[in-house]
């Protein structure tokens, strides 16, 4: 009973701990002290940053444009839209133009309705290979994609594209981008800049009556579905649409990085490569809290540690959790023993009716005795 109590006490005083510690802990920083955090509703962390002094080098500045509403984000000094940060990826999600190109009904291009953009984006960043798609909508539609590869493929122009033809768009199959009013197809790592260009075999004079425009872009892996019956019509309304670009805070691998008093990851955080397909070396780096740990890696003491025992459900069953930095532990309840550090099992090597069997024991065995000796 006193090991019980004892065991009771000790957890009591764990809860009030973890209590006193989670009232005491604040939100990590995510911008450098005296900068902007936030543009609009979009948090804005360091290494990036609003005005001079608070990003970590060329091309990780941001504008941010206050009278536009909402305010938008805006890469560098251009016309790039930000809309979401992902600091532990290495990620930005950023509005990409729409390519379309429409002609009238005699098969004339109508010049309001053409548009072949560009995207021209600073060494640090490049398009997702595994996050991204290159789509063509259209029943007469050929759509070229081109882009440059970077080191030490400075002058390798990369040209890929999709052919997509129907006659008629109840041959089309929704959510299908096989080439029956929908095409798409991979894009290569490591690409820095692009172009699209649209063509047309006909001119859409055939089809013209339900599909007088061919529409091509980059967009974020399942943020576009193709339905014959709404695409054409919501395409046309549309001007941009979300894509995402990799980018590395610095040139080199981790290697190199780790040895340099110009690494950028800072205390636990760890370094993460920057790789491109057919190349032996990484061309950059960026970096990410450890886990048990979450935050901003870029500034001291940005990556705080987890505490896992706050968890609106707790990670210990029939147990008390006790957070420690970057990991946590399990103290069992009674009549429970620890399998590992995290999970708690009933202890079976002594039953629990053990104690009332031994009394049970006692009491029979005196009784006999005393019937013996009378």
């Amino acid at each position: 009973m006193a090991v019980h109590g004892r065991m009771l006490v000790m957890q009591l005083i764990i809860v009030v701990v973890i209590a006193a510690a989670a009232a005491d802990r604040t939100p990590s920083p995510q911008a450098i002290p005296g900068c902007p955090d936030h543009c609009g509703n979009l948090t804005i962390p360091y290494p990036f940053g609003i005005g001079e002094g608070c990003f970590q080098r060329e091309g990780f500045n941001l504008t941010c444009n206050e009278s536009a509403e909402p305010p938008t984000t805006l890469l560098g000094d251009g016309s790039v839209t930000v809309t979401n940060i992902l600091l532990a990826e290495g990620e930005l999600e950023i509005l990409s133009y729409i390519a379309y190109d429409c002609y009238d009904q005699q098969g004339n291009q109508t010049e309001d309705m053409y548009n072949s953009p560009s995207l021209q984006l600073h060494p640090s960043f490049t398009i997702s290979e595994t996050r991204n798609k290159f789509i063509a909508v259209g029943c007469d539609t050929c759509a070229i994609f081109k882009g440059y590869l970077p080191y030490p493929h400075d002058e390798d122009r990369y040209i890929t594209g999709c052919v997509s033809v129907c006659d008629s768009l109840d041959n089309a199959v929704n959510g299908s981008c096989s080439g029956i009013g929908c095409c798409e197809t991979s894009i290569p790592s490591g690409l820095k800049n692009r172009s699209i260009t649209l063509d047309s075999y006909s001119q859409h004079k055939d089809v013209w009556g339900f599909n007088p425009c061919s529409y091509a872009f980059i967009v974020e892996e399942g943020r576009f579905t193709f339905n014959p019956k709404t695409s054409f019509e919501e395409l046309n309304n549309t001007e941009k649409l979300p894509m995402i670009i990799n980018w590395a805070i610095n040139e080199g691998s981790c290697a190199l990085a780790q040895n340099s008093p110009g690494n950028a990851c800072k205390a636990n955080s760890n370094c993460v490569n920057r790789t491109v397909d057919n190349q032996t070396e990484p061309t950059g780096y960026y970096c990410r809290c450890l886990p048990g740990f979450e935050g901003n890696p870029y500034l001291p003491d940005g990556c705080q540690d987890i505490d896992e025992c706050m968890a609106p459900s707790s990670p210990c069953n029939n147990g008390i959790c006790q957070n420690s930095p970057g990991d946590y532990s399990c103290l069992c309840n009674k009549d429970f023993k620890n399998q590992d550090s995290k999970n708690c099992i009933e202890n079976t090597s002594v039953p629990k009716n053990m104690p009332l069997k031994i009394s049970l024991g006692l009491s029979i065995g005196i009784f006999i005795l005393v019937v013996l000796i009378w």
